[in-house]
């Protein structure tokens, strides 16, 4: 250390008080005008460092240059930094002052760092801040104190591994300072609770202030004197005052699935009503809002600018000659004013007066010109030449534009009815509907309602320029006034939407505007529109909002029976490129990375704020979330410091919601009960089944588990998907027309042998085959099977039958009558004919089917498709009452009631009277067999919206089976009390969703839910495999996940499971209470239900 003891009296002066320069305070670069970050500490013992015999206003010295990366932090004024030797002369003390970056002078010479500057200080910066220590001993140089309490660091070193989910579900409930919503909203027929109340009233807020609000990507911290100041994690800068940003006038109201978020935005919308949007904002045009009266008559100056602007002041339909009456003066203010001219409560008497005519002609509007940069016309002078162009007339409306799924439109319209009074001027647009007229739009209606796909056909007549080509209107007045009777007709090139300035545009589950590529999201750019709102449950797919309720239903998954075959721990697959990973989970201090899946969430989110909502901050610059939120999460060390916070800040800013605790402070719903029903297959079902998965083991033994041959390989996707999809199939009622390929097997089966053997595969895998190979040969001389493969439908059994009538009309080898009971199709169930005429009429039908049978053997055909479903559940339907009206008859005979009322003339005269028709051999179609409705793809959105109608207020139709496709969202069911899946559902927040139909706010009785779950099948195995995978924060495609391959693999055997015919025959069809039924079924296009 010979260079400190050349210089030992000057480091002395600097410990002590013995230096006392004069420093500038002006400069903006001195050290009282830096943000103090801290110390850090490096060991010098053994190096050589130099005095410089100077000192800054600290007392400490310059930082020596050999200190890298410092000495390019201070060289390029990112900090600055002054040191001192510890008393052992061991340690040398570095204390880190930041630049503020909100100076004036400090932004102006920080303007010239070139990108390479900019990107080596990043990483510089990256490499200091962290190590960054905040005490006061090493502030000092002190090394004798006591170092017994943990060092606090300039950065917090809190490990923050929540989840996208864990980061919403910590948002605070917000609550309005400036807004309060009356518990009475005019117009409103219903009370909304507090917490709806209150979300409402943040919603307004957002709407309505203009109070710039803190930028969401800086996040507070403290200096070393505990004074506050503000850090961007992203660009690792630091700010005295935390930089202010524009509002953004709308957001996302995210509210928990079944909250009324519905009626929230119904309350938004009649809080608001006489609220008149206003022109879009422009820095080189000057838009006054105008109306058609005051445009043609009056002579201020704004209206007078405007005219010969427009080109219309020479025009002889003027009438500038006269000053405005009363009367037009205050036409003229009702509908410019908006709000503050309460007409509401006078309309009746406008209506009975000629005045309310004019009024509604006399629409607010403003001039939208085409104008460019000053900077345009520098060009030369052939480039300048003028073009003829009109401004564009943008209507101004109180009205609201809504836009919904398909298969919302009927709900919104009942929730409409339910909640509001008549006041409310509405307008469903059907998708037949004719849309009126811009004019028409602004004036007549309050709220306009659409469906998503109605919408997207609009955005089709975009030719926004036509607008500019559309001379003023000349139309003459209404006689005895001066307002114009504008009969101007429109472009059909250009959609009426596109005319408006729109007040607010809600998309209901508007999810979907995560995609920036989407339909929706181009056109709404297109539109203009003052506010945006976003309404679901489920902003991304990470984020669910399905936790009302969950309190009293946090064992719904422990209710269900796990079989530990199924679980399979040590198969977890935890692929990298899908979820996010911590590696090593038993281990607190280690940073969650944010993989594929969180990006992908935080894509979605960040179109939704930067495309769609169109936040100031973000939308001026679209890659701007990407690089400062989406980024700084997503680093391949984990998430950096403040990444998480910024990302909260960002959600808190767009998001309007209540954490569930709050909700449940005032609303309870009702217990919710989640049970397996455990089922067997026929043993005809279970044939199919065995034949399917033989299918599948023979293939992953044949192809060695490898290569394209292998059902499981990715190029095999579409496949796989197929197989699964028929085996759900299989496990409700399935037929093939080429036997499920078990024929084929057979033939084959020495080669398969032949192959396993020279390929020397596994003993387990070599029992696997012969057993798989076992049971297609035992299927495949099954004659009765064969014969039911031929015929798409159910097969029932069948007591009490005339011999000649069953030889008739049962089809194929299923006349073979040494069976204890009889099987025959439904749709051959005809018991109002005479002996004769039932056997004949049976026996050409049977000709017939012959025919039709043989043809179809010579194609080649998969299993049942829809079509054929369909055609026999319409055949079971037609003989429903026959077999109701017998059921009856047996209870009354049963029970010894003589004084019921005997059998109709109708069953008494049928040749059938003495016949049992028994349950089918689909067991679950024995379980949910009743008077339904149907709710499905394949219906037309009218028929859906009427079933539902149907479903919600009749006591006739009692059970409703949905695809869970359409079921998950959106719907409001609270009419059901029971809810039926008719197989597990892979996904629990699908699951989940489906239940929230009947399971929120309005539902008065406890809730049933089952799920039909065929034992001992892919469907036991997919229970216990979901029970296993509980809590994952992503869970994987069934296809790929580890658990359900192997059991796909592995054949199991069905055939030992099996109840007797005996016990299958005593198996009775539920009894169906008078509660209403919601069966949810993932299949219900193949089956035809």
């Amino acid at each position: 250390m010979d260079g400190v003891r050349s210089c030992l009296l000057c480091c002395q002066a600097c410990v002590g008080d013995g230096v006392d320069n004069e420093h500038d305070k002006s400069n903006p670069f001195a050290l009282d005008n830096l943000l103090s970050a801290g110390t850090i500490s490096v060991d010098v013992q053994g190096r050589h460092l130099h005095c410089a015999h100077g000192h800054e206003s600290d007392t400490w010295h310059p930082v020596p240059s050999q200190q890298l990366p410092i000495s390019f932090l201070t060289e390029h004024q990112f900090l600055r930094a002054t040191c001192r030797l510890g008393t052992s002369q061991r340690v040398l003390y570095i204390r880190i002052y930041l630049v503020p970056t909100d100076s004036p002078i400090v932004k102006e010479s920080l303007r010239y760092r070139t990108e390479v500057i900019l990107k080596e200080g990043h990483r510089h910066l990256q490499a200091l801040l962290p190590s960054i220590v905040q005490d006061q001993r090493s502030w000092n140089a002190d090394e004798l104190s006591s170092i017994s309490q943990p060092q606090k660091y300039f950065l917090p070193r809190d490990i923050d591994n929540r989840t996208m989910a864990e980061i919403y579900n910590d948002l605070p409930s917000l609550v309005s300072s400036t807004i309060a919503v009356k518990h009475e909203i005019r117009g409103l027929r219903s009370t909304l609770y507090e917490y709806q109340r209150q979300s409402v009233a943040m919603m307004i807020e957002k709407e309505l202030s203009n109070q710039p609000i803190q930028d969401p990507l800086y996040i507070p911290i403290s200096n070393m004197h505990g004074e506050r100041f503000y850090f961007q994690p992203s660009t690792l800068t630091a700010a005295r005052e935390c930089p202010t940003v524009a509002r953004c006038k709308g957001g996302i109201l995210c509210e928990e699935l079944g909250t009324g978020k519905t009626v929230m935005v119904l309350g938004l919308i009649l809080a608001t009503i006489n609220q008149l949007s206003q022109p879009e904002e422009s820095l080189l045009d000057y838009r006054p809002v105008m109306s058609p009266l005051a445009y043609r008559t009056f002579p201020a100056d704004e209206y007078h600018n405007a005219r010969r602007r427009a080109g219309m002041h020479k025009s002889l339909a003027l009438d500038v000659t006269r000053v405005p009456s009363l009367v037009e003066i205050l036409l003229h203010r009702i509908r410019t004013w908006g709000d503050k001219v309460d007409t509401r409560s006078h309309e009746e008497q406008l209506e009975a007066s000629n005045l309310w005519q004019l009024l509604q002609a006399n629409t607010p509007f403003y001039h939208h010109y085409t104008v460019k940069s000053p900077m345009h016309g520098l060009g030369s002078s052939r480039t300048r030449r003028r073009v003829s162009e009109y401004p564009r007339l943008m209507h101004l409306t109180t009205a609201t534009l809504v836009v919904v799924p398909v298969n919302l439109l009927g709900q919104w319209d009942r929730e409409i009815l339910k909640h509001c009074h008549s006041t409310l001027r509405y307008l469903v647009v059907q998708q037949t509907t004719k849309i009126p007229s811009a004019k028409a739009l602004a004036s007549d209606y309050d709220l306009i309602i659409m469906t998503d796909s109605r919408f997207r056909r609009e955005s089709v007549n975009n030719k926004v320029v036509h607008l500019h080509k559309l001379k003023p209107c000349t139309c003459a007045p209404f006689t005895g006034s001066r307002v114009p009777n504008c009969r101007c007709p429109s472009d059909p090139a250009v959609s009426p939407l596109l005319q408006i300035r729109w007040k607010r545009l809600v998309i209901d589950e508007g999810h979907t505007s995560g995609n920036s590529a989407a339909t929706l999201n181009y056109f709404v750019r297109e539109l203009s529109i003052e506010r945006k709102w976003i309404v679901t449950g489920t902003p991304t797919s990470n984020i669910l909002g399905l936790s009302l309720g969950r309190k009293q239903d946090e064992d719904i998954e422990n209710d269900i029976g796990v079989d530990s075959t199924y679980s399979l721990p040590t198969m977890m697959d935890c692929s990298a490129s899908d979820t996010s990973s911590i590696s090593d989970s038993g281990a607190e201090n280690i940073v969650r990375v944010w993989g594929t899946y969180d990006y992908v969430n935080l894509r979605k989110l960040g179109a939704m704020i930067s495309d769609f909502l169109a936040v100031p901050q973000f939308h001026s610059d679209l890659k701007l979330f990407g690089s400062h939120v989406s980024a700084p999460l997503c680093d391949r060390r984990g998430p950096r410091v403040g990444a998480v916070k910024v990302l909260s800040q960002v959600m808190e800013m767009v998001m309007v919601r209540h954490r569930i605790e709050d909700v449940e402070e005032e609303v309870v719903l009702p217990p919710m009960r989640h049970t397996p029903i455990y089922m067997d297959l026929d043993a005809y079902a279970a044939k199919s089944y065995n034949a399917m998965q033989a299918s599948i083991a023979i293939n992953a033994i044949d192809s060695e588990r490898e290569g394209q041959d292998y059902i499981f390989h990715p190029r095999n996707a579409k496949s796989l998907q197929n197989a699964i999809d028929n085996l759900s199939q299989g496990m409700f009622w399935s037929v093939s027309d080429i036997l499920f390929n078990v024929d084929q097997i057979r033939r084959e089966a020495p080669k398969f042998l032949a192959r396993a053997i020279e390929a020397k595969v596994p003993d387990h895998d070599m029992a696997l085959l012969e057993e798989a190979l076992t049971h297609a040969e035992a299927i495949a001389k099954d004659p009765l099977w064969r014969a039911m493969q031929l015929h798409e439908d159910v097969p029932f059994r069948v007591t009490g039958m005339d011999a000649a009538v069953f030889e008739a009309w049962t089809r194929g080898r299923l006349k073979d009558r040494s069976r204890v009971h009889d099987l025959m199709h439904a749709n051959r169930l005809r018991p109002l004919m005479s002996l004769g005429q039932l056997v004949e009429e049976g026996r050409e039908l049977d000709s017939n089917e012959r025919a039709r049978c043989e043809k179809k053997l010579t194609q080649i055909h998969d299993v049942t498709n829809a079509a054929q479903m369909k055609k026999m559940v319409s055949d079971v339907k037609d003989e429903l009452e026959v077999i109701k009206e017998k059921e009856k008859v047996y209870q009354t005979e049963d029970l010894g009631h003589h004084s019921a009322p005997s059998p109709s003339d109708l069953l008494r005269s049928s040749l059938l009277s003495e016949t049992y028709i028994g349950p089918s051999l689909s067991t679950k179609l024995n379980f949910i067999l009743s008077e339904y409705l149907r709710y499905a793809t394949d219906m037309s959105p009218p028929l859906r919206e009427q079933c539902v109608m149907t479903f919600e207020s009749s006591e006739t139709f009692r059970v409703f089976l949905m695809e869970l496709k359409l079921g998950a969202r959106g719907l409001n069911l609270i009419s059901a009390s029971r809810v039926i899946f008719c197989e597990p559902v892979w996904h629990p927040d699908v699951e989940a969703q489906a239940i929230k139909r009947a399971h929120r706010i309005g539902q008065t009785r406890p809730i049933t839910v089952k799920t039909l779950v065929i034992r001992h099948t892919a469907e036991e195995a997919m229970v216990s495999r979901r029970h296993f995978l509980k809590g994952s924060s992503k869970i994987p495609r069934m296809a790929t996940e580890v658990g359900m391959r192997h059991f796909l693999e592995t054949l199991k055997d069905k055939s030992s499971h099996l109840p007797t015919p005996q016990k299958i025959w005593s198996h009775h069809q539920p009894q169906i209470s008078m509660l209403s039924i919601l069966v949810i079924s993932q299949i219900i296009q193949q089956t035809g239900l």
